[in-house]
């Protein structure tokens, strides 16, 4: 079973499971280590007994950051690479010390508290389409069911859900698979903290206070080139089947995520992302006085 409350803006999920279910979880996993460090790869603090779970698309950078400092590897992290997840993938999650990490975390997951960084998946779906018009090159599959191989690379969000539609969410490109790690469908560590991303600013400092680790100021976590800049104030008209071109990488100037909703979209994101809906608790509905 499973107990939960409400930490702020954090949910704490307390995982109580039988030995024999949580052991035989325990085998499943060390016989085959991919199933959970398939991307995205947690990051696995020993020290402090965290372990990080993260999605693209959903502050990753924020997190990681985040993270990073309390591991002592943020100045490192940055001084290799001005992006975080150079670092993370071409130096932290290839060491030795991440290994020693993982290894620990299968012999006692008990002993960890995860940490998950999580964003409703009405703002997210947008936010992954303005990365594959960003990101050609990087989906080409996609662009060629879309657009097809010789044509301007324009499509609508509309048509990008209805691709989403036809793939299995589960294993697909991390921008916009869900949320939902293996780790979570196969493993109940000792607790779980989720943290809504737009209540960071002030539900982090509370987490560090409630773990025993040092504050820090969130802010400094939040510059990144590649975030795009979102428009403020109330959503415009319905433009869910317009044809848009966010080719300038970071600096695209994003319409309100409402913006591209109508009722049958919402309700067929709904149903792509259903699992992070219900396992985060986000509304499955849009309201206009949502951030």
């Amino acid at each position: 079973m499973a107990t939960y409350k409400v930490f702020d803006a954090v949910t704490l999920r307390t995982c109580i499971t039988s030995r024999r279910r949580r052991n035989k979880s325990i085998r499943q996993i060390a016989a085959n280590l991919h199933s959970v460090t398939y991307g995205p790869q947690p990051i696995v603090d020993l020290r402090n007994k965290i372990v990080l779970l993260w999605s693209a698309k959903a502050g990753s950078v924020f997190a990681i950051k985040w993270m990073f400092k309390h591991m002592g590897l943020l100045e490192e992290a940055l001084a290799f690479h001005p992006w975080i997840h150079r670092y993370r993938m071409k130096v932290f999650c290839v060491s030795d010390r991440y290994k020693a990490a993982v290894e620990d975390f299968f012999q006692s997951p008990l002993s960890y508290r995860v940490i998950k960084f999580v964003r409703s998946p009405f703002k997210r779906a947008v936010s992954s389409y303005v990365y594959v018009l960003q990101n050609a090159e990087r989906n080409s599959d996609l662009v060629e069911t879309l657009v097809g191989a010789e044509q301007k690379f324009t499509f609508s969000f509309n048509q990008f859900v209805g691709y989403l539609g036809t793939i299995d969410l589960r294993d697909s490109d991390v921008h916009y698979r869900t949320q939902t790690h293996q780790l979570e469908r196969e493993l109940s560590p000792g607790s779980v903290f989720l943290l809504n991303l737009d209540h960071s600013m002030e539900s982090l400092p509370k987490l560090e206070s409630y773990l025993g680790l040092p504050q820090t100021d969130p802010q400094q976590y939040r510059i990144s080139s590649h975030h795009a800049t979102r428009s403020l104030g109330a959503p415009a008209q319905f433009i869910g089947d317009q044809l848009f071109e966010f080719s300038d990488h970071g600096q695209a100037s994003v319409p309100d995520y409402r913006s591209f909703y109508n009722r049958d979209l919402e309700q067929r994101v709904y149903h792509l992302y259903a699992e992070d809906f219900f396992r985060y608790g986000f509304s499955t509905v849009i309201n206009n006085g949502d951030p």
